[in-house]
């Protein structure tokens, strides 16, 4: 009898050991998602200017991995790849028309100078809303620009997409949580992004799509400067 209770015990931890294995695998999950922005433009723009311009902006998300395309007025794309585990982004530059397939990656430690150039800071404040079905947080970012002066942009995030690290490599590293909705400011006014939808079911978002595609080669400093400009 004794020895039938032994075995009913083991037998019982040997469960319980399989169902946590169970929910830490489940829970390591990363989040997936196909993510889209609704964007508005307030101010002053050329009519002509801003019918060119994007009205939506497309998000995929793969745990603390974010990848953003944005589509060149039909002549091809730019892909933004930010990786929240490592720190690092990479510009996609594929434009057909030139039979152009580029890219450019920004290592770990520029990323870290032009934080260090910036120093952000963070500004938590007690107000929340409801974003595309997420409770989104209020904070304020503030960054120095070339002159040391202070710019303050006001940004709504949900830690529920992610806990912050996606940030790592863009532009609001060390917010606690995505990006939901926020203001940036240009001469001509401002363009408001803010998630008007988040996809996360049937979403095929695997991550090798986060890596760099065989077919692009580097793009060297000439052909930097001969395709944005800029001197000598």
């Amino acid at each position: 009898m004794k020895n039938i209770r032994i075995a009913l015990f083991g037998i019982l931890i040997l469960s319980s050991l399989m169902v946590l294995a169970q929910k830490s695998k489940e829970s390591s999950k990363p989040f997936i998602a196909e993510i889209t922005y609704k964007i508005d433009y307030v101010g002053n723009w050329d009519p002509a200017v801003l019918v060119q311009q994007p009205k939506e902006l497309k998000v995929y998300v793969y745990g603390n991995k974010m990848k953003t395309v944005i589509d060149l007025s039909g002549m091809g794309y730019m892909t933004n790849i930010q990786n929240g585990d490592d720190t690092t982004s990479v510009a996609l530059i594929d434009i057909p028309a030139y039979q152009l397939k580029k890219f450019i990656k920004t290592p770990k430690e520029k990323i870290l100078e032009k934080l260090e150039e910036v120093s952000p800071k963070i500004n938590y404040i007690d107000s929340t809303k409801e974003i595309a079905g997420y409770k989104a947080y209020k904070a304020e970012y503030i960054v120095k620009d070339e002159f040391g002066d202070p710019i303050t942009t006001v940004v709504w995030y949900s830690p529920e997409i992610n806990d912050g690290k996606i940030n790592a490599a863009g532009d609001f590293s060390g917010l606690k949580g995505f990006p939901m909705e926020y203001v940036s400011t240009q001469e001509e006014g401002s363009i408001i992004f803010r998630v008007s939808e988040v996809n996360t079911s049937k979403v095929k978002i695997k991550e090798t799509d986060f890596l760099i595609p065989t077919d692009f080669e580097e793009l060297t400093e000439d052909e930097a400067r001969e395709l944005f400009g800029g001197e000598e």
